[in-house]
């Protein structure tokens, strides 16, 4: 109930648009330490369009949780950003400062973008909470975040388009995710330019992995304005996207793990391509798995599944479109353009460390400046946990020029 309270101050936070609505200046806004009042919703979405992305809706200071020792404070946000298609959305993430003032040329921002939650509200990063359903991941997050904060690094993190803000979550939608992480990043500079600098860099695990990827290849040329200096993939999915819908289709029998997953991955499709209907393609039994992802979370769909539903589609179902959508979102298709680090577990079970390998090799082949750390035996979050150990070494190789050289 807590949680759910959370979730509401926030999104009635994210009706204020820019002054025009709450009467506030600019100045006004942009200084606001504190959440701002609330508007009527209609008005809210029909405003959106007169604001530049990025532009800063609402911010609410929190207080900041034990796991971090190096923040100095962390706000909860949301901003204007860009849905699948371009058009104007409301979306909600956080962010975290360093302890202390900001350097003079300000601090070099990181963005963040989170693996895999769900696509219900509750699933949302920013409304975490101690005993929710996705804090066990987020206490991971926590502990590679505060190294980018001893750093003296600000990071903003988005929790993408639908996810505790209206519309639907278009899960693994290529386009969304750099909208939103690209448009989180300026939001910071709509707020405060002067205590933020123009170079940042992209992280994200698992679904962010891709994310992160697609900001290597699309970032930079969406945001000319900053100055994206890399990428951190780590366990990133999305290599060759359609292939778990495939396996489900030739395995009547998949681990549970696998099924838990599958709904997500069609709920997102269907959010990013209303035309299809994921309700059509699904057996009855996996109608309910749908149901129940649409308002649980990833880790509750885990716990709670103990046996997959057999089969998962309808023996007529035509699933050309709905493969050909994912295929789209497949990360072999983006061509970085700038220095890329991959961070991979050799036994995670989730995201299979030859597809991120496989991809790794591609970018190589073209001859772009890209680097490999695989962990032994590491699971999927180990690619996390891991992180700053790795990323002070990509730092520094950054500082020094040499990436270039990394490929093997």
């Amino acid at each position: 109930m807590l949680n759910q309270r959370k979730y509401l101050s926030k999104f009635s936070s994210a009706l204020v648009i820019a002054g025009s609505i709450v009467g506030l200046s600019a100045t006004e806004l942009y200084a606001a330490d504190t959440v701002m009042p609330k508007a009527n919703i209609s008005q809210t979405q029909n405003n959106i369009a007169a604001l530049l992305p990025g532009s800063m809706l609402s911010l609410q200071l929190e207080s900041i949780p034990t796991s971090y020792q190096h923040a100095g404070q962390r706000y909860v946000i949301t901003y204007r950003s860009r849905g699948v298609n371009g058009e104007p959305i409301v979306t909600s993430g956080y962010i975290l400062l360093p302890k202390g003032q900001a350097p003079k040329q300000g601090w070099p921002v990181l963005a963040w973008a989170h693996g895999t939650t769900g696509v219900a509200d509750t699933c949302a990063p920013s409304s975490d909470y101690a005993g929710g359903p996705v804090h066990s991941l987020q206490e991971v997050i926590d502990g590679a975040l505060d190294s980018w904060l001893m750093r003296g690094y600000a990071v903003i993190a988005t929790d993408y388009q639908g996810l505790g803000t209206p519309g639907m979550h278009p899960y693994m939608n290529a386009a969304s995710q750099v909208y939103n992480v690209v448009d989180s990043v300026r939001a910071l500079h709509s707020w405060k330019p002067k205590q933020f600098s123009k170079d940042w860099v992209v992280m994200g695990h698992s679904q962010g992995g891709a994310a992160a990827i697609a900001v290597a290849a699309q970032g930079q040329k969406d945001a000319p304005e900053l100055n994206l200096k890399a990428a951190i993939a780590l366990a990133p999915g999305g290599y060759q996207y359609e292939g778990i819908a495939e396996y489900v289709q030739t395995n009547p029998n998949p681990d549970t793990n696998v099924a838990a997953f599958f709904p997500i991955v069609l709920l997102g499709a269907a959010a990013a391509d209303p035309s299809i209907n994921v309700d059509q393609l699904v057996s009855p039994d996996m109608q309910s798995l749908l149901n129940q992802a649409r308002k649980r979370c990833l880790s509750e769909l885990q716990t709670e599944l103990e046996q997959a539903p057999q089969p998962i589609f309808k023996k007529d179902a035509d699933l050309k479109p709905l493969l050909s959508y994912l295929k789209r979102q497949s990360i072999e298709y983006m061509k970085p353009t700038v220095p890329l680090m991959f961070v991979q577990g050799t036994a995670d079970h989730l995201v299979d460390h030859r597809g991120t390998q496989s991809y790794y090799q591609q970018v190589c082949k073209q001859k772009l400046p890209a680097v490999y750390h695989a962990i032994p035996n590491g699971d999927h979050r180990d690619a996390l946990r891991h992180s700053p150990k790795y990323t002070a070494e990509f730092l520094k190789s950054l500082e020094h020029g040499s990436i270039a050289k990394a490929c093997k």
